[in-house]
């Protein structure tokens, strides 16, 4: 039994070792923003370049999508919150049902940002759509600081736009 340990106690270190010198590697640097133009369900152009200088949520969603239904209040406080501050927000429907249905929605569930109706291309420039929501959280020098698949943690969310409103550095938050 001792020349078991004496065996497993080496291994074990060196898996930690392994494990640790993992953890130290540097994040790679946040990615640009992917550029995008379309039109609101309100007629007006939503562009990616007119955001300069501002902090984007960009959020794929869909109306059949339950938790994009449950991030919209989120998304409604934060940006009746920190609008006057430079946050805007697009909401990118991925719904394939037309824009009524969506501008329907949009009504009832009283969404206060742009909504675009998106397609595949728009999805494959920010690496495509792997489940909704997916929310992009854009820094003001147009670099994706976080990415969130699935219902977001409000208050997670929450600090990282706040932060990033404030002046941090989208490295702090980039994963």
């Amino acid at each position: 039994m001792m020349n078991h340990w004496k065996l497993v106690a080496p291994l074990a270190a060196l898996a930690a070792a392994a494990v640790l010198a993992g953890c130290s590697t540097p994040a790679s640097p946040a990615p640009d923003a992917p550029q995008f133009s379309f039109t609101s369900l309100d007629g007006k152009t939503v562009a990616m370049k007119d955001l300069a200088n501002k902090v984007v949520i960009v959020d794929f969603w869909a109306t059949w999508c339950p938790p994009c239904r449950e991030e919209i209040p989120h998304l409604n406080e934060l940006y009746a919150e920190l609008k006057g501050q430079g946050l805007e927000i697009v909401g990118i429907s991925m719904d394939t049902t037309g824009t009524d249905d969506v501008k329907d929605f949009a009504r009832e569930f009283r969404i206060q940002y742009p909504i675009v109706m998106g397609d595949e291309k728009v999805a494959e420039s920010f690496g495509g759509i792997m489940g909704l929501p997916t929310t992009f959280i854009i820094d003001r020098k147009g670099k994706i600081a976080k990415k969130y698949v699935g219902l977001p943690p409000a208050e997670s969310m929450a600090r990282v736009v706040r932060g990033l409103v404030g002046g941090a550095s989208s490295d702090t938050f980039h994963d």
